[in-house]
């Protein structure tokens, strides 16, 4: 009976011992982190990118494509390449031709009236070209000024006024960047009007103005013009204030 009961004492020692060890090794592995009963099926990923504006002076691009870069009007240019925000491109001539004095009406003429007033046009159209490659998307104004016909002997030619219609605007870029062209009444008359226009987040790229000559109106009033040439000069002012 001795014998016996020493055996039943070792099987419980050692049992004893089995099931302290899986107690301890279970104790000693650590859990996941985050870990989760449940399955998880979304995650995350941070996207960065960089920009700055382009420090490089931007050159007239072709009227008729706006993203090609062209030469072929700089004869004619007067304003030239620049960096920022730039007047890049204006026609630097409109010429309303030779006509002989009306005394009794006024007369109305445009820079279209022979082929030879078109020679200094650009794809014989008055194109204006604007660059915008600040990165700021801060809109910008361009404005026209000039004064009144002077002869060649000095007189002012009283009452004429010059209108510049409503132009035809495209832009850089694939998506119109909504720059607003608009009428001038009259540019002689010392005033500043706005022919261009772009309102805070808009403007950016290139734009570029076509305005038919045939809708550039000089108007004379009757008996007001000697026998002699006139001429004045439209001032073009670009600056960053954005329209409202």
């Amino acid at each position: 009976m001795v014998r016996v009961s020493k055996l039943v004492s070792g099987i419980l020692v050692a049992s004893s011992l089995l099931v302290s060890s899986g107690v301890i090794a279970q104790a000693d592995t650590p859990a996941a982190p985050n870990a989760d009963s449940t399955a998880n099926t979304t995650g995350t990923t941070d996207i960065q990118a960089m920009f700055k504006g382009n420090s490089s002076p931007v050159s007239p691009v072709n009227p008729d494509n706006p993203n090609k870069p062209d030469n072929s009007g700089d004869s004619g240019n007067g304003a030239k390449a620049g960096g920022g925000l730039s007047l890049i491109y204006v026609s630097n001539k409109l010429d309303f031709g030779s006509h002989e004095i009306d005394v009794l009406n006024p007369e109305t003429y445009t820079a279209a009236e022979t082929d030879s007033d078109l020679s200094g046009l650009w794809n014989k159209k008055a194109v204006t070209e604007v660059s915008d490659v600040r990165g700021s998307n801060a809109g910008w104004t361009l404005a026209v000024a000039g004064s009144s016909l002077t002869g060649t002997d000095g007189s002012v030619m009283k009452g004429a006024t010059l209108q510049l219609p409503k132009g035809t605007v495209t832009n850089s870029g694939a998506t119109n960047n909504g720059v607003q062209s608009t009428e001038a009444l009259n540019v002689l008359d010392g005033n500043s009007a706005t022919v261009l226009s772009a309102a805070k987040d808009h403007g950016a790229g290139v734009t570029v103005d076509q305005i038919d000559p045939s809708n550039v109106k000089l108007t004379v009033p009757a008996n007001t013009a000697k026998a002699q040439g006139y001429q004045t000069t439209l001032n073009w002012s670009l600056s960053d204030t954005p329209a409202s």
